[in-house]
């Protein structure tokens, strides 16, 4: 086991805001790897830490350099840094020199004693840090990624086969990429490609503005529902079951015929292009909209054409008879988080046990899942910025 180490650093004393669970850890039965060998090189003869500042996504993989007389970086007294975001990295933990760190105190009885690589991230400010791993189940490949509040296996503060996620005070903070051991003890190493985003809070005015929604269905079934004139509306803001939505086609989509020919036709560039106009990191895995739903197309929603990047990234729905101008502003707010949303593209879900829909984004933010409760209502402030949001 791996103690705490100190080389040059001392360990943050900053602790990981509790603003929500983030997803159960798995027994990491299935195997994760990324099969896009990053082969690029670092010709930098300098011999100090790597402290790469560029402003797009870092791919240095180079594993010669020296740090602070520990070794070659990657390990717990010479991390990678990042020092920019989104950060991206390729590399296999074959090819790692560490086998240190034997399980982490967030689920110990998880073997990890296989070899791992070390990165740090200095926080300026509170936010939300999100680091993913790519995963190709059946491969033979697992290795996972662990999220520490210092350079100790102890200090652990989440750990998954595929994503971590923390909203956290400003500090340093460690990210391992360690390999499991299967039953017989064989090490499970290969290659990944790590992706690391953080979104800094932003405080705003969550006060709503109360609005009774004229909806299109039939009868009542969840609180705050009520008719009038034979039509049925619900008054927000309220809490209720929202459904997880499939995602629509951007400005910044392209294709040969207009729209997407299947629910996963360039779905990889569009998840790419959300992440480079938001900023949010997470491993997205919901295909288009079914053609016929919303429009007559794969991907398209009510509103018929491409919608803003972000918008995409962060809309909403419900089942309303007028639909409000695109790019509404609306709070939806779980387990002590809020993002603020783009209502006006898409109508449904139909169901009338779902107060609104939301695209995967927002639900990963929350935290909630396929018909999670959520407290939805409009912004009284419309001019808000779309994403997360702290509410004072």
């Amino acid at each position: 086991m791996l103690g705490l180490v100190a080389c040059g650093s001392t360990a943050s004393t900053t602790k990981t805001e509790d603003l929500g669970p983030v997803e159960a850890s798995d027994s990491d039965t299935d195997a994760d790897t990324d099969t896009d060998a990053d082969t690029d090189t670092d010709t930098d003869a300098d011999t100090d830490a790597d402290t790469d500042t560029d402003t797009d996504a870092d791919t240095d993989t180079d594993t010669a350099d020296t740090g602070s007389g520990c070794g070659e970086l990657g390990n717990a007294c010479d991390p990678f840094l990042i020092a920019a975001f989104p950060y991206t990295d390729s590399r296999s933990t074959t090819d790692s020199s560490w086998w240190e760190v034997d399980s982490y105190g967030c689920d110990p009885g998880i073997d990890e004693s296989g070899p791992e690589f070390w990165y740090r991230v200095t926080l300026p400010t509170d936010g939300l840090l999100t680091a993913s791993i790519d995963e190709v189940a059946g491969d033979g490949v697992d290795v996972d990624v662990h999220l520490l509040d210092a350079p100790d296996p102890s200090a652990c503060i989440d750990r998954d086969h595929i994503e971590v996620s923390a909203y956290l005070a400003p500090g340093d903070y460690w990210i391992v990429i360690d390999t499991w051991v299967d039953g017989d003890g064989v090490p499970q190493d290969g290659p990944y490609t790590l992706s690391v985003g953080f979104l800094p809070g932003v405080q705003v005015d969550c006060s709503y503005e109360p609005t009774d929604v004229s909806m299109y269905w039939s009868s009542c079934a969840v609180p705050d529902c009520f008719t009038s004139g034979g039509d049925v509306f619900l008054s927000t803001p309220t809490t209720g079951p929202v459904a997880k939505e499939a995602h629509l086609v951007t400005v910044d989509d392209s294709f040969p015929s207009g729209w997407p020919v299947s629910p996963t036709d360039g779905l990889s560039t569009h998840y790419a292009n959300s992440e480079a106009a938001t900023g949010y990191v997470m491993a997205r895995t919901e295909p288009w909209a079914p053609s016929g739903e919303g429009g007559s197309q794969y991907g398209q929603g009510a509103y018929y054409l491409p919608l803003p990047v972000e918008d995409e990234t962060w809309y909403v729905n419900m089942y309303w008879r007028d639909r409000p101008d695109p790019g509404t502003r609306m709070l939806f707010s779980a387990n002590g988080r809020t993002v603020v949303a783009a209502a006006g593209y898409e109508t449904g879900p139909g169901s009338n046990t779902a107060v609104a829909g939301a695209v995967e984004e927002v639900h990963h933010y929350l935290g909630t899942s396929h018909l999670s409760d959520i407290t939805i209502g409009f912004a009284a402030d419309q001019s808000l910025p779309l994403g997360p949001v702290v509410c004072p």
